[in-house]
């Protein structure tokens, strides 16, 4: 009993009740096709200069189509501030294809100079589009550091080369660590965890697969040869051209079965970093992708685009996006309602910084 001669509180009334929320997509290809065929003609016809507006509309189309729990997400960027950042990485391009033109030795001049810059160019693109995506009214930040990009972006990447990729997958999850633990939400920060194990598990299994299908292919094309050998009508004389379309036909499938590979791997990977991700120490994220649906959507979505001559492609996007959006979802302790209210008041302490000048889209 309580002093008052009330009776206390047990622990169990005490505790949070998780709730839980899945992430859905609204969009329809239709609808973006409408977006997507005026972005492009717009583009062509300013010369490239309207594809900054086209990029706000297609983020805004897709942050706006992204639901949890009843509500959709926001894009805030000014379309100016992206084509400053164009601009900007135009002018670096140009500037290196004139002087490599002149002086091979000047790549001696522009590797140093993009390794120093790519950090900075991808801090910035990051905490960029981070400050101008909401959510209820909250906005997202993103904190990361210079020295913390080079090191994700530049050196773990050379160690990982240099060991002839045996630290890559701890290279990887470097990567991970500084784009997913220096985004906050209303000041709440994200973060993820997850041992090396786990992550090189995922790069053993995509390592005995990639062998077993090498090993595959040595035989099945040994075995190929020889009898292609045995049915020539004399030694010397090239391969008969009806020959040539299978051969062809035999190496696009190879490439479509790494690429596939890759894609798993990239996905699991995905589910990894996003189940070990959590908000403000309390909420967790979830993700439940196939890493054999990813590859069939994005091989697909690649044949089809070319069929129907780029036609396809507005689908293609909303077709992938909405396979990623509703395999994620959001576990909260409690209501999502009372945690967005609190960071909402944690927002106004950081308004200010939410509106960086020097914070510019380079499109990375």
């Amino acid at each position: 009993m309580s002093e008052a001669g009330t009776p206390a509180p047990s622990e169990a009334s005490q505790q949070v009740t998780p709730t839980h929320h899945e992430f859905e997509f609204h969009g329809t290809g239709g609808e973006f096709f409408g977006i997507w065929i005026v972005n492009l003609a717009l583009t062509v016809l300013t010369l490239g200069i309207y594809s900054a507006w086209a990029t706000v509309r297609t983020r805004r189309y897709f942050r706006g189509n992204t639901v949890l729990a009843g509500h959709s997400f926001e894009y805030h960027a000014s379309p100016v501030r992206i084509l400053i950042g164009r601009l900007i990485a135009i002018a670096l391009l140009v500037g290196y294809n004139v002087s490599v033109s002149f002086s091979p030795y000047a790549l001696l001049v522009w590797l140093p100079l993009f390794l120093i810059a790519f950090p900075w160019l991808i801090t910035s693109s990051l905490r960029f589009n981070a400050r101008n995506t909401s959510y209820r009214n909250v906005r997202f930040n993103f904190t990361g550091s210079y020295g913390g990009a080079f090191k994700a972006y530049i050196l773990w990447p050379i160690v990982g080369m240099l060991t002839l990729g045996l630290l890559i997958p701890l290279a990887r999850r470097a990567t991970d660590y500084y784009y997913v633990n220096h985004h906050t939400y209303g000041g709440r920060p994200f973060e993820t965890e997850f041992s090396a194990w786990q992550i090189y598990v995922i790069f053993l299994i995509g390592f005995a697969v990639s062998f077993l299908m090498i090993f595959a292919g040595g035989i099945f094309f040994g075995g190929f040869f020889i009898a292609l050998a045995s049915h020539a009508p004399a030694k010397g004389q090239p391969m008969p051209p009806e020959m040539l379309p299978v051969l062809f036909l035999l190496g696009a499938l190879i490439e479509v079965a790494f690429i596939s590979l890759a894609l798993a791997v990239a996905t699991m990977v995905f589910n990894l970093v996003v189940r070990s991700t959590t908000l403000d120490g309390r909420h967790k994220l979830g993700a439940k992708l196939s890493p054999v649906r990813v590859p069939w959507i994005m091989i697909t979505n690649i044949l089809l685009t070319l069929l129907t001559l780029g036609i396809y492609y507005p689908w293609a996007q909303v077709r992938i996006a909405r396979y990623r959006i509703e395999h994620m979802s959001l576990t909260a302790m409690g209501s999502l309602d009372d945690f967005t209210s609190e960071a909402f008041g944690t927002q106004s302490a950081v308004g200010e910084e939410i509106a960086g000048f020097f914070d510019l889209d380079f499109g990375l």
